[in-house]
């Protein structure tokens, strides 16, 4: 891997992440919440995040045979999911892969700082 690639990773996976806890645990400060609590719903939506992204990846990990059609794409909306997901059949463009993998990335990065700070200040881990 390069230096440059490597640092981009750096960035979105440990900066990024840094500075949404910390500016959550600061505006969760400000309001009067209790900070924990904060960075465990910041935990649970980087885990969230990180299963979207690995059912788009993997498409459920449902075999090609079992699409029948649009129809079992179809959300509680109406619309066409197979466009989020990438099963369309129309190849994904590289715009939308590295934005996948830099979701990956980050939600990855968010979810191990969060789970760390999670049980720190839940007493799991003394410090």
């Amino acid at each position: 891997m390069d230096r440059r690639r490597a640092l981009a990773y750096a960035r979105v996976g440990g900066v990024y992440p840094v500075v949404t806890v910390v500016a959550a645990a600061g505006i969760a400060r400000l309001v009067g919440w209790n900070v924990g609590l904060v960075v465990l719903f910041l935990s649970m939506c980087a885990a969230a995040a990180l299963a979207a992204v690995l059912v788009s990846d993997t498409g459920g990990m449902r075999p090609k045979e079992a699409d029948r059609g649009v129809e079992q794409h179809q959300g509680i909306l109406g619309m066409d999911m197979s466009i989020l997901a990438g099963s369309s059949g129309e190849s994904v463009t590289g715009a939308a892969r590295s934005r996948q993998a830099r979701l990956r990335v980050y939600a990855a990065g968010l979810f191990v700082l969060t789970v760390a700070l999670v049980l720190v200040l839940g007493g799991a881990l003394p410090i």
